[in-house]
């Protein structure tokens, strides 16, 4: 049940990312003001982003209650950049070059060699 809980708690991350990517994209080319905090709410994007990321913390929080933080920590990480970085290419149309690739590759290995010790 943990390893669900630590699974969609990678989920809500991965989804809140995409979804404020999406939302600063609607920005179009303002300046940074102040006024970036009011824009949750007035984009829907940008606030749901924030709620999601929001519930992430939470479970976050309890995971960290349970499994060691040098566990948590690099395989969530880990996991958040290679699923952001292979669901941005298709759902954003960003592109991915070889050397980012062979990156996604070696942190798949490092997750790997820390969730599952010798």
């Amino acid at each position: 049940m943990i390893y669900l809980l630590f699974a969609l708690e990678t989920c809500l991350v991965v989804a809140a990312q995409l979804i404020l990517r999406y939302g600063a994209a609607r920005l179009g080319d303002q300046e940074l003001s102040l006024g970036i905090v009011l824009e949750p709410f007035r984009n829907v994007y940008i606030f749901s982003g924030l709620v999601l990321h929001g519930l992430s913390f939470f479970l976050y929080i309890f995971l960290l209650s349970r499994l060691r933080l040098n566990l948590v920590y690099p395989v969530s990480t880990g996991a958040t950049i290679v699923i952001i970085a292979l669901l941005s290419t298709w759902l954003l149309n960003e592109s991915l070059n070889v050397l980012q690739a062979i990156g996604i590759l070696t942190i798949v290995v490092g997750i790997g060699l820390v969730f599952f010790p010798a």
